[in-house]
């Protein structure tokens, strides 16, 4: 998938593109235009090695007040014939009959601020973790996940903040009726490490179509 650039609204000015690399988005928040990017990580393994594939989120939806991080809620939609491993062999056999992108051309995932104790503002220089009520579906099966949100902010010498968002969990392919990949005898463990990054800071040189 090709990387792509596109308004935001408001409401995705704080942490926007949430999924890793290559994503851009602009928007504005208290005046300031703001530039997000992220990318989507895999890590998988056989009992010999491991590799790691990476895609541009190609949709986000977002909503963050920094003033109340409880506030958080996403869509990040994936194209998996995005995934790059750097093996375009081995791409193509995942594309082909892993994820079968064909047929299941899109990953969604959907997650919210599981509710909880009142949680402080994210600040300058602060992180903080959120816990996450989420769905994600993948090659057309969707199912509940519980993720950790580590967030935190950071502010440059101008006293412009910046914003990081990271997620961590595993993915079962068999729970969501993908075949693991066999090579001769070596067969991908079904456990699939995921990771999603996202950035948010001011934009230098906004665009006249900000909004």
């Amino acid at each position: 998938m090709r990387p792509w650039s596109r308004p935001a609204t408001v409401a995705l000015a704080a942490l926007a593109a949430l999924t890793f690399m290559g994503a851009g988005a602009t928007g504005t928040l208290t005046g300031d235009a703001w530039r997000a990017s992220g990318e989507v990580r895999y890590v998988a393994r056989d009992a010999l090695t491991s590799w790691t594939g990476v895609a541009p989120v190609s949709e986000l939806r977002l909503s963050f007040d920094p003033r109340d991080p409880s506030s958080l809620r996403f869509e990040a939609r994936v194209q998996p014939a995005a995934f790059d491993s750097g093996n375009r062999l081995r791409d193509g056999r995942a594309r082909a009959s892993v994820f079968e992108t064909d047929a299941y051309p899109e990953a969604l995932l959907v997650a919210a601020a599981a509710a909880g104790p009142q949680v402080s503002a994210l600040e300058p220089g602060g992180s903080l973790t959120l816990t996450l009520d989420a769905e994600l579906t993948l090659h057309g099966v969707t199912l509940p996940y519980r993720l950790e949100a580590r967030l935190s902010a950071s502010q440059d010498a101008a006293g412009n903040a910046s914003y990081r968002a990271e997620v961590d969990f595993e993915v079962s392919l068999t729970a969501h009726g993908m075949r693991r990949p066999a090579l001769l005898t070596l067969v991908t463990d079904d456990l699939v490490q995921v990771s999603l990054v996202a950035t948010a800071h001011p934009d230098p040189a906004p665009s006249s179509t900000t909004r």
